[in-house]
């Protein structure tokens, strides 16, 4: 078998979206940030919220109802997307709140 042929058995993409009240001041301590992890696995995007000490809870997944999941090129589309939205614009398009 040649490797040269094959194609990618799994594609792993991982994205970290932060969200600044105001952008962060030189030699402070702590973090006014907001932060998502993108993590792209077997056709299925899900959205992390990571907390204050870097720990991360599920929030959002994107699937269809079969399982299906989202094509590459429908994940990269949503990111391109996403990083040109405000907070709002996330909270209300991506996490429906």
């Amino acid at each position: 078998m040649n490797i040269d042929n094959n194609k990618p058995v799994n594609i792993v993409i991982n994205t970290t979206i932060t969200f600044y009240e105001e952008p962060p001041q030189k030699d402070t301590w702590g973090s006014n940030d907001i932060r998502y992890e993108l993590y792209y696995k077997n056709g299925i995007l899900q959205v992390f919220e990571i907390g204050v000490f870097g720990d991360g809870t599920l929030v959002k997944q994107f699937q269809d109802r079969r399982g299906r999941g989202i094509t590459v090129k429908e994940m990269l589309e949503n990111i391109q997307e996403i990083k040109d939205m405000t907070y709002s614009e996330f909270k209300e398009k991506v996490l429906n709140k």
